[in-house]
């Protein structure tokens, strides 16, 4: 298999399209409370665990993999790459490409 890399513009119109998809933002819990996507959910990479992440979910679907700039869910793709998930996607730029290209986040107020 090979890690996928898509664009934060093509992530966010296959959500507007599917109505759902998974997004794994691999910051540090407080680097995602500061801001996220409202899209992902938080699975910080230094307690990363894939066999738990692994259980209940579909290896074939796709998944969507977050960090601050692309470097840290590198790192966390190719780990469920090697768990045997089959579409695993890298966000290019990160966050800061997902702000940058003016996409909905969330911030700690």
């Amino acid at each position: 298999m090979s890690i996928k890399k898509i664009l934060p513009t093509a992530v966010f119109q296959l959500y507007q399209e599917s109505g759902g998809i998974t997004v794994v933002d691999v910051r540090e819990t407080d680097e995602f409370a500061e801001v996220c996507s409202p899209l992902a959910e938080n699975f910080p990479l230094s307690t990363f665990d894939v066999k738990g992440f692994a259980k209940g979910r579909d290896l074939q679907g796709p998944i969507f993999m977050l960090c601050r700039s692309g470097k840290r869910s590198l790192q966390a793709a190719q780990m469920l790459d090697t768990a045997g998930f089959r579409s695993v996607y890298n966000i290019e730029g990160g966050m800061l490409a997902w702000e940058a290209c003016g996409l909905p986040v969330m911030r700690r107020r």
